[in-house]
């Protein structure tokens, strides 16, 4: 679902400030954390689990900033603000679509980031076993403060279409998708009904039905082909190209099960045109990670990607992104995950 970032108010009683304690880890117990808030996840129960993080952030004396917004703009305007008084960190509440608005924002990209998952995809949350109570959330963001974990992020160039000739940056955690499951996505946030991952799942059987190939053009590359003609080059009629950083998408759906958020590299996973009885039975294999030898099925790993799918929108942690051509890249352990 798109963004709606409802205000909640830093002096509500229920996200009272508490005093906390240096401790011997090294950690400014001083500062608060930044509480970043989607209160329209999953219909709603962000807030819910917003109210629920705060609490128990305070039982165990910990100061919070609460951040929200109007629209996912204001909502940025707030965590530059934030940053700028300092914080020891950001604790996101919601989903997959709250982190990849905080990633645009250079000032809280660079702070060490803790999830609690509230959302109706939560991919993001799911690759590293994130647990949903707040309070059991709470206790492992805190107990991770002293050893972050280093987690790679993808970083696309695109089109500025307010700056005609120039290109835009967008960072993302989870996958960058373009073609068939961008579309199962966009009519997925349509869906207003509170079916958490089977948004996706019902999206997914109608794009089945409205299935239209499209026309990619794929380039890839890695370190060592740095000055030299890209690894590979595949210019195909398909489905999807999608680059990801995690396993899965779209509500726990494994495009890429062999992937990992750390390891320096991007899985791109191409999957060419089929009829639509095909279809069915290539997802059946793809709903169980087991697709990498269909020969529809083309996978590989990579540090640049390179995409042109002519009009095609890409999404990017479950938003839209914009059209491409698009260049895409991993940065190595950009993110410290509180995980």
């Amino acid at each position: 679902m798109r963004l709606r970032l409802g205000r909640i108010r830093p002096h509500h009683r229920r996200f009272i400030e508490y005093s906390g304690a240096m401790n011997t880890d090294g950690v400014d117990d001083d500062l608060p954390f930044g509480l970043v808030v989607n209160p329209f996840s999953a219909l709603g129960r962000g807030k819910r689990a917003a109210v629920r993080t705060a609490r128990a952030l305070a039982a165990r004396g910990v100061r919070v900033v609460p951040i929200s917004g109007r629209d996912a703009a204001h909502c940025r305007e707030q965590l530059r603000a934030a940053t700028g008084t300092g914080l020891r960190g950001l604790v996101l509440v919601g989903g997959d679509g709250i982190l990849g608005l905080v990633l645009q924002v250079p000032e809280a990209r660079r702070l060490p980031l803790g999830i609690v998952p509230a959302g109706s995809g939560n991919d993001f949350a799911r690759q590293f076993g994130l647990p949903h109570d707040p309070v059991a959330a709470v206790a492992r963001i805190l107990a991770a403060e002293s050893a972050p974990r280093a987690v790679d992020l993808g970083v696309v160039l695109l089109p500025d279409p307010e700056r005609p000739g120039q290109k835009r940056e967008h960072w993302f955690a989870g996958g960058l998708s373009v073609g068939f499951d961008a579309a199962v996505n966009r009519r997925a946030n349509a869906i207003r009904l509170p079916l958490g991952p089977f948004r996706y799942h019902l999206a997914l059987i109608v794009e089945v039905l409205a299935i239209a190939p499209r026309a990619f053009s794929v380039r890839w590359s890695r370190s060592a082909d740095a000055g030299q003609d890209p690894a590979g080059r595949r210019a195909f009629t398909g489905l999807l190209a999608t680059v990801m950083n995690i396993r899965a998408i779209g509500g726990g759906i494994p495009l890429t099960p062999q992937a990992e958020p750390d390891d320096g590299a991007l899985d791109l996973l191409m999957v060419d045109a089929c009829s639509t009885v095909r279809l069915l039975s290539v997802l059946g294999v793809l709903a169980r990670g087991r697709h990498a030898r269909l020969p529809e099925v083309r996978m590989e790993r990579a540090e640049r990607v390179g995409i042109e799918a002519g009009s095609e929108i890409a999404y990017a942690d479950g938003e839209p992104v914009g059209v491409g051509p698009f260049e895409v890249s991993v940065a190595p352990g950009a993110l410290r995950l509180l995980a």
